[in-house]
């Protein structure tokens, strides 16, 4: 049977009102008598490959590449990848850098240094501490990691193309500077996951237009 690697989730349309009650225009985008699914990656290995593949190309490559993994190894675990030979990780479409992230990261793991289950028991700082150590995977990795992966609640990441971009569709600006970012911050604390969501739906939207 071939493995599943992703899962949707629905929010609760009563935290979508929340967050419309904090920001209305909110509600220009998001119709909470409408399904809104959230697709996470249940297994911590296989997001952080998938983050790692998706770092500063296309969805488009994205899954192009994620496609042929898949298809190249059928089960993605760490063994696997630290016994994937360099040629065969480029046949796949990985650069030499998102490569050496990875075989780091999987040797570390087979090697016990490293147990993926145990970072659920920490906090998001040292969840960043942990995996900030490892090559490719920095800020942005990690917050793509502790949402789709670790579930946690209140993450966002300015540095992502997309959210920037619902930042800027949801509040009619041009530019995003750090004052905004911050102001965003403090508005949304606690929901800032869901306004990541939000944030990549107006984002995704506007580009299908």
């Amino acid at each position: 049977m071939k493995k599943t690697y992703f899962k949707y989730v629905k929010i609760d349309p009563s935290q979508l009102k929340k967050l419309i009650a904090i920001e209305s225009k909110i509600a220009n985008f998001v119709d909470t008598e409408k399904p809104f699914y959230f697709r996470i990656m249940p297994d911590h290995f296989s997001c952080i490959v998938h983050t790692i593949i998706s770092q500063q190309i296309s969805n488009a490559a994205v899954d192009s590449i994620w496609n042929k993994v898949i298809a190249k190894f059928k089960k993605l675990t760490p063994k696997i990848i630290t016994n994937a030979s360099l040629e065969t990780l480029r046949d796949v479409g990985l650069s030499e850098s998102k490569i050496r992230g990875l075989k780091q990261i999987s040797y570390d793991i087979v090697d016990k240094k490293l147990n993926l289950k145990k970072l659920e028991k920490l906090s998001d700082k040292e969840i960043y501490e942990k995996l900030g150590k490892y090559h490719s995977i920095g800020k942005w990795s990690i917050d793509m990691i502790l949402i789709f992966s670790y579930y946690r609640n209140n993450i966002i990441s300015f540095q992502d193309f997309g959210i920037k971009n619902g930042i800027k569709i949801l509040f009619s600006i041009k530019d995003i500077t750090p004052e905004i970012c911050q102001n965003i911050y403090d508005k949304f604390c606690d929901n800032l996951t869901l306004l990541s969501l939000v944030l990549w739906k107006i984002s995704n939207e506007s580009n299908s237009n």
